[in-house]
Protein backbone atom coordinates (compact mmCIF):
# COMPACT_ATOMS: atom_id res chain seq x y z
CA UNK A 1 0.00 0.00 0.00
CA UNK A 2 2.90 2.41 0.76
CA UNK A 3 4.57 1.74 -2.34
CA UNK A 4 1.62 2.09 -4.40
CA UNK A 5 0.54 5.77 -2.67
CA UNK A 6 4.59 6.77 -3.68
CA UNK A 7 4.45 5.49 -6.92
CA UNK A 8 1.14 8.07 -7.54
CA UNK A 9 3.12 10.41 -6.07
CA UNK A 10 5.91 10.30 -8.09
CA UNK A 11 3.20 9.93 -11.17
CA UNK A 12 1.40 13.36 -10.22
CA UNK A 13 4.82 14.76 -9.45
CA UNK A 14 6.31 13.85 -12.97
CA UNK A 15 2.86 14.47 -15.00
CA UNK A 16 2.63 18.36 -13.07
CA UNK A 17 6.24 18.49 -14.14
CA UNK A 18 5.59 17.24 -17.81
CA UNK A 19 2.42 19.93 -17.68
CA UNK A 20 4.44 22.78 -16.63
CA UNK A 21 7.27 22.04 -18.95
CA UNK A 22 4.44 21.83 -22.01
CA UNK A 23 2.46 24.86 -20.78
CA UNK A 24 6.41 26.65 -20.39
CA UNK A 25 6.58 25.91 -24.35
CA UNK A 26 3.68 26.87 -25.38
CA UNK A 27 4.29 30.31 -23.97
CA UNK A 28 7.51 30.24 -25.41
CA UNK A 29 5.97 29.63 -28.66
CA UNK A 30 7.99 26.19 -29.17
CA UNK A 31 7.04 22.85 -29.68
CA UNK A 32 6.67 20.67 -26.57
CA UNK A 33 9.36 17.94 -26.04
CA UNK A 34 9.03 14.32 -27.03
CA UNK A 35 7.63 12.48 -23.35
CA UNK A 36 9.20 9.56 -24.71
CA UNK A 37 12.62 9.47 -24.01
CA UNK A 38 13.84 5.78 -25.15
CA UNK A 39 17.84 5.91 -24.68
CA UNK A 40 17.02 7.06 -21.43
CA UNK A 41 14.31 4.75 -20.12
CA UNK A 42 15.74 1.49 -22.07
CA UNK A 43 19.05 2.70 -20.10
CA UNK A 44 16.95 2.72 -16.61
CA UNK A 45 15.38 -0.74 -17.68
CA UNK A 46 18.57 -1.79 -18.15
CA UNK A 47 20.26 -1.42 -15.32
CA UNK A 48 17.60 -1.90 -12.42
CA UNK A 49 15.12 -4.42 -14.34
CA UNK A 50 17.31 -7.56 -15.01
CA UNK A 51 17.85 -10.10 -12.62
CA UNK A 52 14.26 -11.06 -10.19
CA UNK A 53 11.34 -9.99 -12.10
CA UNK A 54 8.90 -11.19 -9.54
CA UNK A 55 10.45 -8.42 -7.83
CA UNK A 56 11.58 -5.17 -9.72
CA UNK A 57 13.10 -2.16 -7.91
CA UNK A 58 11.28 1.17 -7.19
CA UNK A 59 13.39 2.43 -10.29
CA UNK A 60 12.59 -0.32 -12.68
CA UNK A 61 8.88 -0.07 -11.89
CA UNK A 62 9.16 3.81 -12.51
CA UNK A 63 10.71 2.99 -15.81
CA UNK A 64 8.53 0.31 -16.77
CA UNK A 65 5.75 2.00 -16.38
CA UNK A 66 6.53 5.28 -17.93
CA UNK A 67 7.87 2.82 -21.32
CA UNK A 68 4.62 1.36 -21.63
CA UNK A 69 1.96 4.37 -20.48
CA UNK A 70 3.68 6.99 -23.14
CA UNK A 71 1.30 6.84 -26.35
CA UNK A 72 -0.30 3.98 -25.41
CA UNK A 73 -2.55 2.28 -28.01
CA UNK A 74 -1.10 5.33 -30.80
CA UNK A 75 -2.10 5.10 -33.63
CA UNK A 76 -0.58 7.62 -35.35
CA UNK A 77 2.57 8.00 -33.21
CA UNK A 78 4.98 5.47 -32.19
CA UNK A 79 4.29 4.31 -29.02
CA UNK A 80 6.74 4.98 -26.12
CA UNK A 81 7.48 0.85 -25.39
CA UNK A 82 8.33 -0.03 -29.19
CA UNK A 83 11.03 3.01 -28.80
CA UNK A 84 12.57 1.83 -25.80
CA UNK A 85 12.09 -1.80 -26.81
CA UNK A 86 14.15 -1.14 -30.10
CA UNK A 87 17.08 0.26 -28.62
CA UNK A 88 20.38 -1.49 -28.28
CA UNK A 89 20.89 -1.44 -24.87
CA UNK A 90 18.46 -4.02 -23.89
CA UNK A 91 19.23 -6.18 -26.25
CA UNK A 92 22.67 -6.09 -24.81
CA UNK A 93 21.95 -7.11 -21.39
CA UNK A 94 19.65 -9.65 -22.39
CA UNK A 95 16.40 -7.65 -21.52
CA UNK A 96 13.31 -7.24 -24.60
CA UNK A 97 9.97 -6.11 -25.03
CA UNK A 98 8.76 -9.29 -23.72
CA UNK A 99 10.50 -8.88 -20.62
CA UNK A 100 9.23 -5.23 -19.96
CA UNK A 101 5.47 -6.31 -20.25
CA UNK A 102 6.06 -9.06 -18.28
CA UNK A 103 7.48 -6.84 -15.20
CA UNK A 104 4.74 -4.12 -15.74
CA UNK A 105 1.98 -5.97 -13.60
CA UNK A 106 4.03 -6.35 -11.06
CA UNK A 107 4.98 -2.47 -10.91
CA UNK A 108 1.24 -2.09 -10.60
CA UNK A 109 0.75 -1.03 -14.41
CA UNK A 110 -2.78 -0.18 -15.17
CA UNK A 111 -3.15 -0.15 -18.90
CA UNK A 112 -4.13 -3.68 -20.65
CA UNK A 113 -1.12 -5.58 -21.86
CA UNK A 114 -0.38 -8.52 -23.38
CA UNK A 115 0.80 -10.82 -26.53
CA UNK A 116 -1.37 -8.39 -28.83
CA UNK A 117 1.08 -5.22 -26.99
CA UNK A 118 4.15 -6.61 -28.52
CA UNK A 119 2.64 -7.63 -32.04
CA UNK A 120 1.48 -4.11 -32.33
CA UNK A 121 5.48 -2.92 -31.96
CA UNK A 122 6.34 -5.01 -35.13
CA UNK A 123 7.10 -3.14 -38.18
CA UNK A 124 7.28 0.11 -36.40
CA UNK A 125 9.95 2.35 -35.36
Amino acid sequence: MERANGQHQLRLTIFLLVLAVSAACIIAGAQAPDPCDSQFLSWVIGNSCPGDLDHPTEMCCQAVVAAVGIRFGDTVEVPCLCRVAKERFLGLVGFDIHDILRVYPTCDGVRPVGPQTAEACQGRV
